[in-house]
């Protein structure tokens, strides 16, 4: 039976993600035979999987500027982008065709600073949830005794805090950035999500279009068979409501309404992305690749501009 991870569960209750493998340079693009159900699978984004040495992964980190530094815009709207997960909270884990770990915090978030940089550099400004490995804002009380992984109730905190940060910040459109994860390996594919009970509903369906249509066409221009799995309401997710948000929630906690005295929502139109299937090692490969979050950080910053109308486009990764 097909279900959100615990990570979409985090991000849209809980905000989960699967496996994708990237693939080296040698490697061949990925290919998938079996597209599966239009649903991506979600698991959890606890921590007791983590293997003591994380294997390095390729990041923007070095290149891209903080956020909020472009000294003068010349867009009048703000974009804020959420990689999901970090610090203890490691998303989905999934491993390459050569067996090398790849965490879903990591890739969430150098596919975020790259795609950052980029609408930077086309005057548009940025703010992030978080710009390296960690929770910002979280407390002791939101972890369990020995550290090691978030509590049910600091899940949800931490979501609060991007969802206020987003708010704060004054952005015209929200993305959150993750991969997707499945119990079989043989699962792969694209997908988007996004919220269809919000007064923006449309906006919300018009930016996931544009976030999934652009990443599948650039895959396609690369060679990629990356299976489309389109878009989807995340009314038709199962998700985690944390003992807190009723039994009639069923939305993605970044995207979704607010409960009064639990959760207040987002104020502006959004989209969660899953690029990948970490657990898929052929698009865990890519995922890891370089080249492949530049791909995916092009493909964001196009759709973005385009749901904005910023007539720049300045960047060179077209498909």
């Amino acid at each position: 039976m097909w279900k959100p991870r615990l990570e979409l569960i985090l991000a849209f209750a809980f905000a989960g993600a699967l496996t994708v493998g990237a693939c080296s340079p040698a490697l061949a693009p990925p290919s998938v035979d079996t597209p599966g159900p239009a649903s991506a699978a979600t698991t959890a984004s606890g921590s007791g999987r983590v293997p003591t040495t994380p294997v390095p992964v390729s990041t923007a980190s070095s290149r891209a500027p903080t956020p909020t530094s472009s000294p003068s815009p010349v867009h009048p709207a703000k974009v804020f982008l959420d990689p999901g997960h970090g610090g203890v909270d490691t998303g989905t884990i999934g491993y390459t065709d050569d067996g090398t770990m790849v965490e879903e915090k990591t890739i969430a978030l150098a596919i975020a600073l790259k795609t950052a940089e980029l609408l930077e550099r086309d005057g548009i400004s940025v703010e992030l949830s978080r710009t390296n490995d960690s929770l910002p804002g979280s407390t002791p009380a939101d972890y369990v005794p020995d550290g090691t992984t978030l509590t049910p109730d600091g899940v949800l905190d931490d979501l609060q805090r991007r969802i206020d940060r987003a708010n704060a910040s004054g952005a015209s459109v929200l993305l959150s950035i993750h991969l997707n994860a499945y119990d079989d390996p043989s699962i792969g594919g694209t997908e988007t999500f996004y919220d269809s009970s919000r007064p923006f509903a449309a906006q919300n369906e018009r930016f996931a279009s544009l976030i999934q249509n652009d990443l599948i066409a650039s895959l396609r221009a690369k060679g990629y068979d990356t299976p489309d799995r389109g878009i989807a309401d995340d009314q038709d997710l199962i998700t985690d409501r944390f003992g807190t948000l009723g039994e009639d929630y069923h939305h993605l906690v970044m995207l979704g309404p607010g409960v009064p005295g639990h959760l207040n929502p987002s104020k502006m139109p959004g989209a969660l992305s899953e690029s990948l299937f970490l657990s898929d090692p052929a698009e865990a490969t890519a995922a890891n690749q370089s080249s492949m979050q530049d791909l995916i950080a092009g493909s964001y910053t196009r759709a973005i501009e385009q749901f904005l109308g910023n007539p720049g486009q300045r960047h060179t990764t077209s498909h």
